[in-house]
């Protein structure tokens, strides 16, 4: 009888490249879509459940790490191993080999891209001790891994070996595509569908062999590129799924006359494989992304390569492979009885926990405070709604003090507490960039109601033209400082009629980015740049920096920092020379930064992604409840977005249906994460939801401008 591979003793290896620093690669954004659901689904304990520790993904790797982790893997696998590279594939001209790209691939140095043919003798090695392998190659020409142009013992002797299954996106003469507006390649789309939905009139094992024959009838069909395969022995019998593929259930109760039609599962036999019994894996699952329309069909990097063989259309890569599985207890029915919401509290046996980590203590506190308790305010009024019969929602608040070693300390504690489902916050971006790889590598979804640094969903390069979301676990509800700097830059030349700025940076993420933003825009806007430093965070003796601005005939300061340093920046700047403004992002929008400021402050500006509260009319309910719950701390500018932080987590935990008589499964991590990707209500402060990056539909941003001592909104 056919079993799963033991994910308990089987290791999975999956290498993509998406980006290249050759300007005739294409980029391949689809690809690293790829790897993300594949990882999601081979750790699904639906799927396969392999432990994180026992799945290697290797996004954008040097020819040295993917060799090195693919024999780090082949060490520790007993049952099965599998290798899954997606990308673009080259045809060396004069030994025919197959040649794998990877991110400084040079096309025409292919000693610089990974040689196929050293994955197949790793493999082959004597220290490998799985008895089991499958090689998924999703790239152009992949055809050659299983013929190639030499003999059974050369490119192509790994699928001779007993107990090996190599599958391909193409032939060794047809490329791989990627269909523009698709989310994933062509090949690996097909491949996750099947892994995501199942296969009809097919067992409950999905062998090798039956996702083969699965795929090929699919991309035939469609008229697109025709995957090949090749195995030894009985290696076609290898499992790696269970078959999600659910038939039709008979209503029931049907009438008089009422036909009801039921549809069996046949059963197919498989060649029978011995293996250990399957051990259950906690891992969690995560439904797909939004797709993206930023793909097109992969034709190849312009040029030609030279030599004899012009086969350089790009490759696509993408696969998946699908493992051994445990399954996931799921029941639907979340009222029973009568289905009244008093037999659904009755039954509730069920507590949700939703993180929050925030400044509670500190020069932050202010904020900190006000986000713990909107976050605290959420969950009371989802529980007094019922808003998921049977569950209780409560929240558990970490103090980071705005630090990010405090931060990665918070993340490992939540992370460890299997209770906790998401988390809200931090309110420092520092903090966020700290914790956004443990969350990640868990599972877990965070939303921060405050971060606003552009890099923490648009990537390190983003301001070079290349954005690439880096955790698909992070969103925000705030928006991003892309549109904070063109706002202040705008109203200081248009409105204020400021033309000379003098820059200043605290050296940390969040105002180094802002400072950078600012100098663009205010420049892109007719004004002067005069001066540029940096300072280091926590300073409060700007006498120096004072000085510099004055003499450089400044008429305004930007400050790319918080209000705790801005403060005593604007008293010091007034103090020298009155008129001169000082302006800064939301990181100056406290209620404190007026009496650090002095009474020579007023006109100072700032800019805030959103609004206050106070001055949305769907934010009445939340202000008003605030007041009437009795906090000692103001909700602050971040409140309303903390709030609707989460609400949306509650919201994508809704939507999965939890039975409320179970413990939270591990699976529900994972599957939150897509469902918050998903989620489109309208919050306190505005339409909530987010885009591919993670970042808030909602970009809104408000220029404020300090009078009295109280930041108002300045109008244009």
């Amino acid at each position: 009888m056919t079993e799963l591979s033991n994910p308990a003793r089987s290791r999975a290896l999956l290498i993509g490249a998406h980006s290249f620093t050759d300007p005739d690669l294409e980029p391949l954004p689809a690809v690293a879509r790829n790897l993300d659901r594949l990882a999601e689904l081979l750790r699904d304990p639906s799927v396969w459940g392999l432990a994180a520790d026992h799945l290697s993904v290797l996004a954008e790797p040097d020819r040295d790490q993917a060799l090195g982790e693919a024999g780090r893997l082949a060490d520790e696998a007993e049952d099965t191993l599998l290798v899954y590279y997606a990308g673009h594939g080259f045809v060396h001209d004069l030994s025919n080999e197959l040649y794998l790209a990877l991110p400084r691939t040079d096309p025409r140095r292919l000693y610089t891209a990974l040689r196929y043919q050293d994955i197949r003798e790793l493999l082959l090695g004597p220290q490998v001790r799985a008895r089991r392998k499958v090689v998924i190659l999703d790239c152009c020409w992949s055809g050659l891994a299983l013929h190639g142009a030499m003999s059974a013992t050369g490119l192509g002797g790994l699928s001779d070996i007993g107990g090996t299954f190599v599958l391909t996106a193409t032939s060794e003469t047809r490329t791989a595509l990627a269909p523009p507006g698709e989310t994933y390649t062509a090949f690996t789309g097909e491949l996750i569908g099947a892994l995501e939905d199942g296969v009809p009139q097919a067992p409950p094992l999905l062998t090798m062999t039956t996702l083969y024959h699965h795929l090929h009838d699919a991309l035939v069909s469609k008229g697109r590129p025709t995957p090949q395969q090749r195995n030894g022995n009985t290696a076609g019998a290898i499992a790696l799924a269970r078959n999600r593929h659910r038939p039709a259930v008979p209503v029931p109760g049907p009438g008089p006359g009422d036909a009801v039609t039921s549809v069996e599962e046949p059963s197919v036999e498989e060649p029978p494989v011995e293996e250990p019994p399957v051990e259950k894996s906690p891992v969690e699952k995560s439904p797909v992304e939004k797709p993206s329309d930023e793909d097109s069909s992969v034709r190849g990097p312009r040029g030609r390569l030279p030599g004899r063989r012009r086969r350089r259309t790009v490759v696509m890569a993408s696969a998946a492979v699908v493992a051994a599985l445990v399954s996931l207890p799921v029941t639907l029915n979340l009222t029973g009885g009568d289905g009244s919401d008093s037999d659904a509290k009755a039954k509730s046996s069920l507590t949700v926990t939703i993180g929050v980590s925030a400044p509670l203590s500190g020069d932050f506190a202010s904020l900190g405070q006000g986000i713990k308790n909107s976050a605290d305010l959420a969950v009371k009024k989802a529980n007094a709604d019922n808003v998921v019969p049977g569950v209780t929602f409560k929240i558990s608040a970490l103090d980071d003090k705005g630090d990010p070693a405090s931060g990665r300390r918070n993340a490992t504690k939540l992370v460890a507490d299997r209770s906790v489902v998401g988390v809200v916050g931090p309110l420092n971006t520092s903090a966020a960039q700290a914790m956004q790889k443990t969350f990640y590598d868990a599972h877990l979804t965070q939303i921060s109601p405050s971060n606003s640094a552009p890099a923490l969903t648009l990537g390190k390069d983003w301001q070079q033209g290349t954005v690439v979301r880096p955790y698909n676990t992070y969103f925000r509800t705030m928006a991003n400082d892309t549109v904070q700097a063109p706002a202040a830059a705008r109203y200081l030349y248009v409105k204020s009629k400021r033309r000379k700025a003098f820059v200043i940076d605290d050296k940390q993420i969040y105002g180094a980015a802002l400072a950078q933003s600012f100098k663009k825009a205010f420049g892109a806007e007719g004004g002067i740049i005069v001066g540029e430093t940096h300072v280091d965070a926590g300073r409060r003796d700007f006498s120096t920096q004072v000085s510099q601005a004055v003499n450089a005939g400044a008429d305004v300061v930007y400050y790319g920092g918080v209000y705790d340093e801005a403060g005593p920046l604007s008293k010091q700047l007034h103090a020298a020379k009155p008129g001169v403004l000082l302006a800064g992002g939301d990181g100056i929008f406290s209620y404190t930064y007026a009496t650090a400021a002095g009474d020579g402050a007023d006109g100072d500006i700032c800019t805030a992604g959103g609004a206050m509260p106070d001055s949305l009319p769907s934010a009445d309910t939340f202000v008003k409840d605030y007041k009437a719950a009795g906090y000692s701390a103001s909700y602050s500018p971040y409140g309303g977005y903390a709030y609707d932080a989460t609400s949306a987590l509650i919201q994508a935990f809704k939507s999965l249906h939890v039975d409320p008589s179970d413990t939270v499964p591990s699976a529900t991590r994972e599957s939150l994460r897509a469902a918050v990707q998903n989620v489109d209500f309208d919050g306190v402060m505005g339409k909530v939801g987010f885009d591919a990056n993670g970042d808030a539909v909602l970009q809104a941003v408000t220029v404020y401008r300090l009078s009295g001592g109280t930041w108002k909104e300045a109008k244009a």
